[in-house]
């Protein structure tokens, strides 16, 4: 056969052949929506980094969501947005099982949605200092208006006490599956968090309740609007010692997903998403568990200011992203854009 016989397009002119061919296909149960909760009544505050999301009260996100399950939405994961008043240096407040967080998870569940229900384990919404659980070092600083001065990075910040933080984040795991939780899902990077929830989970009788670990998450510039949405950022410091180094290989992000496998983890997670395809191929293919992908929200917040700016086509930039998650091998992909999702790929079989 000839060179000339070979002609790529002829799988590509017709639209049912294309869609027949194609190697990967989104599901809306692919796909979960990251949401922001706050204590109180019909409050729906608008997120300005984030246009199309909010905080929510618990009444009003279940019937957000009501909605939403009725359109295909199956997961769900929960963040919380503790007032001021609520902080203090360890984060007490997340163990309150009148939170925020727990009061969604029981509605949710006595009005009998069928959606999988995860929740964020993690204490930098919760802690006045913003980090992801209590100091290694307690930090004094005169605060200026309010807020502590970034020159406390210098006045004896050491970090987050990682071994005091998992025996936090093992209560905050109970209370959460208490409460209904289906999913927990650890997001601080603390060494042995996994193993540290397995076991209090278990001891607890949750021994049914899944792990999605936030196993490959990097020091990130694209979290910003998030922090704004959680009312979270660190008040001092950062976050890149804990958090992981962009600049190291993905060999790193392996050896995280396995460790956190070995001790006991369910699933793990890559996040950021599009940033990181090449550490979302690899660590998918190392792992013998789903490996879910985290659309963070500066991904969400970029593609949604060009839209509005009439830069680019939204749904084409959404739906090309989300493919290219999953060539790169993602199981679950989570997304503030997962309800336009779900409505396109709606829109499409009609």
């Amino acid at each position: 056969m000839s060179d000339h016989n070979q002609r790529m397009r002829r799988m590509r002119q017709n639209p049912l052949l294309r869609d027949m061919a194609a190697d990967y296909v989104l599901r809306p149960e692919d796909f979960i929506l990251p949401l922001f909760v706050r204590n109180g009544e019909d409050i729906r505050h608008p997120i300005l980094s984030m246009p199309g999301h909010f905080q929510y009260s618990p009444d009003v996100l279940l019937e957000e969501l009501s909605e939403w399950a009725a359109m295909g939405l199956r997961g769900v994961m929960l963040f919380g947005v503790v007032d001021a008043a609520d902080k203090d240096a360890v984060g007490s407040h997340a163990h309150d099982p009148d939170n925020a967080v727990c009061t969604t998870l029981r509605m949710v569940k006595r009005a009998g949605l069928n959606l999988l229900l995860m929740t964020d384990l993690c204490y930098c919404e919760y802690t006045d200092h913003g980090h992801c659980g209590p100091l290694a070092k307690p930090v004094r600083t005169r605060r200026k208006g309010g807020r502590m001065p970034k020159a406390a990075a210098e006045e004896g910040f050491e970090g987050v006490d990682n071994d005091a933080t998992i025996e936090l984040l093992a209560k905050q795991a109970v209370i959460h599956c208490e409460a209904g939780a289906d999913v927990v899902a650890p997001s601080g990077m603390m060494d042995h968090a996994v193993a540290s929830i397995r076991r209090s989970l278990d001891s607890a009788g949750f021994i049914d309740r899944a792990i999605m670990g936030y196993s490959v998450k990097y020091a990130s510039a694209f979290y910003g609007p998030f922090r704004e949405a959680a009312q979270s950022p660190p008040q001092f410091g950062d976050r890149r010692g804990y958090q992981m180094d962009f600049r190291r290989a993905t060999t790193e992000a392996i050896r995280e997903a396995q460790l956190d496998i070995a001790e006991g983890a369910d699933m793990v997670m890559v996040k950021p998403g599009m940033p990181y395809l090449d550490v979302l191929r690899e660590v998918s293919r190392a792992v013998s568990v789903p490996c879910a992908v985290y659309q963070v929200s500066g991904e969400y917040a970029m593609i949604k200011a060009a839209a509005q700016a009439g830069w680019l086509d939204e749904k084409a930039a959404v739906l090309e992203s989300m493919y290219a998650f999953k060539r790169a091998g993602a199981g679950p992909i989570i997304s503030y854009h997962a309800v336009d999702v779900i409505t396109w790929l709606a829109q499409n079989r009609e």
